[in-house]
């Protein structure tokens, strides 16, 4: 009978889902996303609507002011991407306030990331300098 369980255990741990450790849920956007970012090194200077401004628990953008709901991390073959969720207040676009806005991030070296929307429409954006 000890033998069994024994077996049965063993069985069980080999039965567990290894997807769930394909993904890490966060709350807050991770230390080197963090910063005020542009298209361009003009963009940074005049303030333009396409830049993001990305603080801890949410940012700044062309779909308004928007808190983290989560920000699902996954391992992909040029880093880590960041699919963000997040509700936003009004922003630039005809939207309500409280929409829902879904996201992609992927940091692109130390100053690069690129986000959009989908992985077919990611932009690059630079990291604008701490005023």
């Amino acid at each position: 009978m000890v033998r069994f369980a024994g077996l049965i255990s063993v069985v069980s741990l080999l039965a567990v889902d290894p997807a769930a450790a394909d993904e890490i849920r966060h709350t807050t956007f991770p230390g080197p996303l963090v910063g005020s970012w542009a298209q361009s090194a003009d963009n940074c200077a005049k303030g333009d609507k396409s830049n993001f401004t990305i603080a801890a628990f949410g940012y700044g953008g062309p779909d308004g002011n928007c808190a983290v709901v989560v920000i699902v991390e996954t391992a992909g073959a040029k880093g880590p991407n960041y699919s963000v969720r997040a509700l936003c207040a009004a922003g630039d676009r005809v939207q309500p306030a409280g929409h829902v806005v879904n996201m992609i991030m992927r940091l692109d070296g130390a100053d690069h990331v690129l986000i959009g929307t989908s992985f077919e429409n990611l932009k690059p954006y630079q990291r604008c300098p701490a005023k």
